[in-house]
């Protein structure tokens, strides 16, 4: 009877200290995390994206016998053209030399450029006109202007100190550092990071086909031509 008391007892006491050891493992590590730094991670908040407006700029310099634009550089004004339409704000901006030796060739470069921008359905209210003296000089350029959006981030390559010794598990000072100048190089628009892009009105008059149909019973969706009627197995065949 002795031995089976004993035996109980040395069980409860066997129980309470692995419970003992399993609470002494567990700590509570106090949070410094705030209410926005789910949604703001460490890496963006010690290598943020700058976002900020300048102005892109690019020249065209004519040499004395060209007549102009050539192939190349007229190819590089229209992409230069459809960045503004994309990425420009306010106006497009034309710097154009006076008093330059090759004056014909710059004024049929000022042409060759407005017929672009008419081309691309760019309004006249759009497009600013400036000149400057070229003090009778042959290289003068033809100057092209737009203010836009340009991202960047914090310039990487920091010391990491010794990452065998983090014992916290904590980000390095690097950390994501190449990731967010990546995003900055390569996103199509910095706008966007600024915030979302604003939505069109929806159409009225689309709007008003729909609901007829919608009225009078029949399908709202378009009619689908024979062509684009393919099934799963005939696209295995």
């Amino acid at each position: 009877m002795k031995n089976i008391y004993t035996n109980k007892v040395f069980k409860k006491l066997t129980i309470i200290v692995a419970c003992l050891s399993l609470s002494a493992c567990y700590q509570t590590v106090p949070s410094t995390m705030g209410p926005g730094d789910l949604s703001q991670p460490e890496y963006k908040r010690n290598h943020p994206i700058s976002v900020k407006k300048g102005m892109a700029e690019i020249n065209f310099t004519l040499p004395k016998k060209s007549g102009g634009l050539s192939p190349n550089q007229t190819a590089i004004a229209a992409q230069f053209i459809i960045d503004y339409m994309d990425k420009g704000q306010g106006h497009f901006e034309i710097w154009r030399p006076k008093g330059h030796l090759n004056s014909q060739a710059i004024k049929s470069a000022h042409q060759k450029v407005r017929s672009i921008l008419y081309e691309a359905a760019i309004p006249a209210t759009a497009v600013t006109y400036h000149s400057f003296d070229a003090n009778g000089s042959d290289d003068a350029p033809l100057g092209l202007k737009f203010e836009r959006y340009f991202a960047t981030a914090s310039k990487c390559g920091r010391q990491m100190g010794n990452l065998s010794q983090n014992f916290k598990n904590e980000n390095y000072s690097n950390f994501g550092c190449a990731y967010q100048n990546n995003i900055a190089k390569m996103i199509s628009n910095p706008k966007d990071l600024l915030g979302p892009a604003t939505m069109s009105s929806a159409s009225a008059e689309r709007h008003q086909i729909i609901w007829a149909k919608y009225i009078q019973g029949t399908s709202t969706g378009a009619t689908r031509s024979e062509a684009e009627k393919v099934s799963i197995s005939e696209v295995a065949r």
